[in-house]
């Protein structure tokens, strides 16, 4: 572990703290997408700003979140899910410092599930010695969020439901035609682009190669500089647990298969299906509860663990 990333780590949920956690989280995809196309500086930009101590949503949005949480405590605001709110307002330097102490929680958990937890897991389950399981900082920020909760909150793991109210775990009607009408439309796109590229970059275009094997990553970057239309208060729904998996999908089954229709109705399958598992995290953990467990973040590490275990397993075919 790089003690120094730690230390930083404590400033990063920090700043998180300062200027909200889903504000952090869209300088995250900023950086990110601009990273990508950033020449020489693009992979050091991409592991210590967009996903290391200074935005990556394990460090930067789990502190946010965590100092939400502690800030309703406090009576500093009236939602402990208000993860979009800086917290300056507040004045309070524990406030600060929850934020920071929770940067530096979800570094280490996130050095541990990656360096040590995940080669046990997938050497157990595949007989590989792969060293990815899932996407650690999806599965960070939501471990870190349950910590949060149970430290911080008094509404349990899945909230508390009123007396005499009833509550739906999963979308009906209108609703659930129009989520997986967004995952459609979505996997769709995501799908289509991985194809096009993909089709240019085994057909010898360094440079297509390059933005084909990056193509989750700009989805993501993509996906989450859009939800700034949230602070500016339009109505809006998150999307980067459906274009993150689904172009993660679309590459695995194009690299294997080199067909662009497989690769496209696989990334079509995982958008209906990730938009749809992210409504369904989003009713189980956000009803009637009084901190933030990031859907998104659940449906990723969930998905990513699915799209990781095929992968291992092609490898180990081959």
């Amino acid at each position: 572990m790089d003690f120094s990333l730690l230390i930083a780590a404590f400033g990063g949920g920090l700043l998180a703290t300062m200027v909200g956690g889903l504000n952090s989280f869209i300088f995250c995809g900023i950086v990110a997408f601009a990273a990508i196309f950033g020449g020489l500086a693009g992979a050091p930009a991409i592991g210590l700003f967009a996903f290391g101590p200074v935005f990556g949503p394990h460090v930067a949005f789990a502190g946010g979140v965590a100092a939400a949480a502690f800030a309703k405590t406090r009576n500093h605001i009236e939602d402990g899910q208000d993860i979009v709110t800086p917290l300056c307002k507040t004045g309070d330097p524990m406030v600060l410092i929850v934020g920071g102490i929770f940067g530096m929680i979800g570094f280490i958990i996130q050095y541990v599930v990656s360096a040590l937890l995940g080669p046990v897991i997938f050497t157990g389950i595949l007989g590989t010695g792969a060293a990815g399981w899932t996407d650690t900082v999806g599965f960070t920020v939501v471990l870190s969020a349950i910590i949060t909760r149970l430290v911080f909150g008094k509404t349990g793991l899945t909230g508390k439901t009123p007396a005499g109210e009833s509550r739906d775990y999963v979308a009906k009607g209108q609703r659930l035609t129009f989520v997986l009408v967004m995952g459609l439309g979505l996997g769709l796109l995501s799908g289509g682009v991985v194809s096009a590229l993909g089709t240019l970059g085994f057909g010898g275009s360094d440079e297509a190669l390059y933005l084909f094997n990056m193509a989750p990553t700009i989805f993501f970057g993509l996906a989450a500089m859009s939800l700034m239309m949230i602070p500016m208060g339009f109505a809006f729904e998150c999307w980067h647990h459906v274009g993150y998996p689904a172009a993660s999908t679309a590459v695995i089954i194009f690299t294997a298969t080199l067909s662009p229709v497989a690769a496209i109705i696989g990334g079509a399958i995982t958008g209906m299906f990730t938009m749809w598992f992210g409504d369904f995290c989003l009713r189980t953990f956000n009803s009637h509860a009084d901190t933030h467990i990031d859907p998104p973040a659940c449906t990723i590490f969930v998905m990513q663990f699915i799209n990781l275990t095929i992968l291992a397993g092609l490898i180990f075919v081959a």
